[in-house]
């Protein structure tokens, strides 16, 4: 059976991403906790064979709040994070990172029980797929995301 290929994130697209929106000029406390998280949802696809997207997200978010690979903003950096894997696969979480609506609102407490092991990353991936949506026009931003990323 063949497998659908899929477009993972690079740590150094995760580092622009917390960098951009959450810390300026930030570096990783722990680099390879990092490369390990980023890397987790790719070995989920190799090993368990695993290619729901959202599933992957989830997964991919829960590793970043729950290693703190990151100094400061791990919730956040897992949102973005999370967010650009689904947009580079064809879906979106936010219209505008962090903007104050009631999507954003329930991403954020979203996180704050998968971190407080209220919810669990299945409860995590089946809210993103309740809330999220195809993603019909990519932004330059998310072509540039998309043709960097890693294809397996």
């Amino acid at each position: 059976m063949a497998t659908k290929a899929l477009r993972f994130l690079k740590v150094s697209q995760v580092q622009r991403l917390h960098a951009r929106f959450v810390v300026p000029n930030a570096v990783p406390v722990q680099p390879s906790m990092l490369e390990f998280v980023v890397h987790s949802p790719m070995n989920m696809k190799y090993y368990a064979k695993e290619e729901d997207v959202f599933r992957l997200a989830a997964n991919l978010a829960e590793k970043i709040m729950k290693n703190h690979a990151v100094q400061d903003g791990n919730k956040r950096t897992a949102l973005l994070a999370a967010d650009m894997f689904l947009k580079i696969n064809g879906y979106f979480l936010q219209k505008v990172p962090f903007a104050e609506d009631i999507n954003n609102k329930g991403l954020a407490d979203a996180h704050v029980a998968v971190v407080k092991n209220q919810w669990t990353a299945e409860q995590l991936r089946n809210y993103y797929r309740s809330v999220a949506a195809r993603l019909v026009l990519e932004t330059a931003e998310v072509m540039q995301y998309r043709s960097s990323a890693i294809e397996y």
